[in-house]
C-alpha cells in the first residue's frame, strides 16, 4: 500500500512526481525566468501560468492513484473535543440538516433570544444557499501545520464557534453586535483547534486533488531543478464529513490571542486573565 503523503513531511511525497523527463525539464526551464529572481515564490507564481494540472505526471497520477491518503489539516473552535473524537467532522449539510440544529442548540445555550436566532439564519441560509456544495457538503482543509501559523488568514476559522457563516451573519445584523453578551460568548468559549485528519484523493473534490498533486509538483520543481526552499500555500474541500477514524490529531492553536488581536483592547481580556 502507499504510504500515505503529509506536507508536514515532504519526504512522504511520491517519487514518481520528481522523476520527470529531459522534455518536461525543458519545457518547464524555457517558460521560467530567473531575471531577477532572488526568492522561491518569484518561481512558483510563473509556475501558476503553466497548467501543470495537464502534465503527463499530475493526470498519470490521479489516474492511477485515487485511493492514496492524503494528511490535511481543519482549522475550527472546538467547544467539546471528545465530538470530534466521537463524531469526526460533520459537514453542516444547510437547511433543516444537522448543521441548522447544532447552530440553532449551540445559540440558545449561551443565551440568544428566539427572534434574534431567526434572524441570525435569515443570513445563514444566504450564505449557504449561495454556495452549497462548499459551505454546507464539504469540509475545508490547508495543507500543512506551518502555514496556519504563518498566514493570519489560515487560522481565522477560529475566531468563534459556529465558523464564519455564523461570524459574517452575526455581522450583517450589526458589526458590533460580537462585543455584546450573549453573543460574545461565541468567541470566548471552546479553544482555536487545528484537526489533521486523512482523506483518500477519490474523497476529495475533484480540483481539491489536482491542486494536492500539483503542490506537490511545484515542490518538487522548485526545491530540485531550481534549489530555492518551498512553503505551501493551498485550500481544499473533501466531499462530505469526515469520519471520527480518520482523525489524526487535535491540537490548540499557540498564541491564538496574540495572532487575532484585532479587536478592540480588552476584547480577550477574560481569556487572558483565566491563563
Amino acid at each position: 500500500m502507499r504510504e500515505m503523503i503529509d506536507f508536514d513531511n515532504p519526504s512522504s511525497f511520491p517519487k514518481e512526481l520528481q522523476m520527470w523527463d529531459a522534455r518536461f525539464e525543458d519545457y518547464i526551464r524555457n517558460r521560467i525566468s530567473l531575471e531577477g529572481v532572488t526568492e522561491w515564490w518569484q518561481i512558483e507564481h510563473q509556475l501558476q501560468d503553466l497548467c501543470l494540472k495537464e502534465s503527463n505526471s499530475v493526470v498519470d497520477f490521479l489516474n492511477n492513484n485515487l485511493e492514496t491518503e492524503v494528511a490535511v489539516w481543519h482549522c475550527t473552535r472546538v467547544l467539546n473535543e471528545e465530538d470530534f473524537w466521537r463524531n469526526g467532522i460533520i459537514v453542516s449539510g444547510g437547511r433543516g440538516c444537522l448543521g441548522e440544529k447544532r447552530i440553532r442548540l449551540l445559540l440558545s445555550q449561551i443565551g440568544v433570544a428566539q427572534d434574534m436566532i431567526e434572524k441570525i439564519f435569515k443570513h445563514i441560509y444566504v450564505y449557504w444557499d449561495r454556495n452549497i456544495e462548499s459551505r454546507t457538503e464539504s469540509v475545508h482543509f490547508q495543507g500543512d501545520k506551518k502555514t496556519i501559523y504563518n498566514d493570519v488568514n489560515a487560522s481565522i476559522f477560529a475566531t468563534n464557534l459556529g465558523g464564519e457563516i455564523v461570524r459574517w451573519s452575526i455581522e450583517n445584523i450589526d458589526k458590533n453586535l460580537h462585543k455584546k453578551e450573549p453573543y460574545k460568548r461565541l468567541w470566548i468559549l471552546g479553544k482555536p483547534c487545528i484537526i489533521k485528519f486523512k482523506c483518500k484523493l477519490s474523497q476529495m473534490r475533484e480540483r481539491s486533488r489536482t491542486d494536492v498533486i500539483v503542490e506537490i509538483l511545484k515542490y518538487f520543481i522548485v526545491t530540485k531543478m531550481y534549489k530555492y526552499p518551498y512553503e505551501f500555500d493551498f485550500t481544499g474541500m473533501t466531499i462530505g464529513s469526515v469520519p471520527s477514524e480518520n482523525i489524526l490529531s487535535i491540537e490548540e492553536i499557540e498564541n491564538f490571542i496574540e495572532i487575532h488581536e484585532k479587536y478592540e483592547v480588552g476584547f480577550y481580556d477574560e481569556l487572558k486573565n483565566n491563563k
